[in-house]
């Protein structure tokens, strides 16, 4: 049953003692099975009045109610708000009356724009992480471990690929990080489970306000990330990150960004379960594109990440014969490696050989007549010195006439 602007005001004054609606705004919201209006009093007050339309829609409702009562006496506090006031439904159930959130919606556009807005949502995130469990208790919110997490995803994704078939690259990946032991080696903690830019409000640069618990728990704080990893770029998911490290009281699981990534990937086999549980043939087809897209770009990935180990191979293959030939003194191409500053115009290279002394040790043999016992002297006065000079003093020889 739909409710007009005016049934949801009626509803509010039956709510709300002393409320004398004066003005009534619709408010748009992501989901269907709701109304939901704003109503301005007379006295300037504000308030939002929300009816759900159907009986799975008031169960949300009523579990919102008990987060956001539970998170009252938490930090997350001035984020949340809780009911003033209920209204009685005729087909059963209620509707809820509360102060609206502070701030306007949160823009994907304005969050992917602003490092200051994402620094500040990492920062809220880690403040709905750090709920103690006895908050979550007290919400009876569900709880999950660690490993029955991990089978409902390994469950999700059997039963993709019999009712519907994967395709080859997604079904390879997604055994893979199912068998991967340390991936899932997380802690569960209070998570949100269902944040996107409908439920965050935004002051300036500021988170301000979270809406739509319905779906919290105790499980994956990866999940909470999920959609911000695979939509925003790499700067905004740093900043984000590094403000929710910092804030939060305990440190992350080391891959938890590599994990919110693969629940993003997860996602699409809901959306398909979901067609198929609801026999819809176009959501069916839409997580089919969505599946195509993703098979693509894993290929591409693996592609360029085989590109990029063959490339560093390579470098560093020709890093190693440089190296090789630098400690032998040739180039590259096995020519001698010459300075080029001893270059000329004209091209030659001019190699400047330095200064060798050399001791070389020479064994002197006398001449053949005198091997019988006389001695070679190196001294200057030595007889065969003197001999030698008188000869040399005596100038040119006289030679007379050869007798035949």
């Amino acid at each position: 049953m739909r409710r007009n602007s005016y049934t949801l005001a009626a509803l509010a004054v039956s709510a709300v003692p002393g409320l004398e609606p004066a003005r009534t705004i619709p408010v748009a919201t992501p989901i269907d099975e709701f109304d939901v209006a704003g109503i301005i009093g007379t006295d300037g007050r504000r308030v939002l009045v929300t009816a759900p339309t159907t009986a799975a829609a008031g169960a949300h409702l009523e579990k919102d109610v008990h987060v956001t009562d539970a998170l009252a006496g938490t930090s997350l506090a001035p984020l949340v708000t809780t009911a003033i006031g209920f209204a009685r439904l005729p087909e059963g159930g209620r509707a809820a009356v509360t102060a609206p959130p502070h701030g306007v919606p949160v823009l994907f556009d304005r969050l992917g724009a602003s490092l200051r807005l994402a620094r500040s949502l990492g920062e809220v995130i880690a403040r709905i992480h750090a709920v103690p469990a006895y908050v979550a208790e007290s919400a009876g919110v569900e709880t999950f471990t660690a490993d029955a997490l991990r089978r409902g995803h390994r469950a999700r994704v059997e039963r993709a690929r019999e009712e519907s078939g994967l395709p080859a690259t997604v079904a390879q990946r997604w055994d893979a990080v199912l068998a991967d032991d340390d991936l899932w080696d997380l802690h569960p903690c209070f998570v949100h489970g269902a944040l996107s830019e409908e439920a965050l409000f935004r002051d300036g640069e500021a988170i301000t306000g979270v809406t739509g618990w319905h779906e919290a728990s105790t499980g994956d704080p990866a999940a909470d990330l999920a959609w911000l990893v695979s939509a925003l770029d790499p700067d905004h998911v740093d900043a984000l990150f590094a403000a929710y490290t910092a804030a939060l009281p305990v440190t992350p699981h080391p891959r938890t960004l590599e994990r919110a990534q693969v629940l993003g990937e997860f996602a699409v086999v809901d959306w398909l379960l979901h067609g198929i549980d609801s026999e819809d043939e176009e959501i069916i087809a839409d997580a089919r594109g969505m599946l195509d897209d993703l098979d693509h770009d894993l290929a591409q990935l693996a592609r360029e990440e085989a590109e990029r180990r063959y490339d560093d191979l390579a470098a560093g293959s020709r890093a190693a014969e440089a190296a090789d030939a630098d400690d032998a003194g040739w180039d590259a191409e096995g020519d001698r490696d010459l300075d080029p500053d001893h270059a000329g115009e004209d091209g030659d290279v001019t190699i400047e050989v330095e200064e060798i002394e050399v001791e070389v040790d020479v064994e002197v043999r006398a001449p053949e007549e005198h091997k019988a016992g006389t001695a070679v002297s190196d001294e200057t006065d030595g007889p065969a010195v003197a001999d030698r000079d008188a000869d040399r003093n005596r100038g040119p020889v006289e030679r007379g006439p050869i007798e035949r």
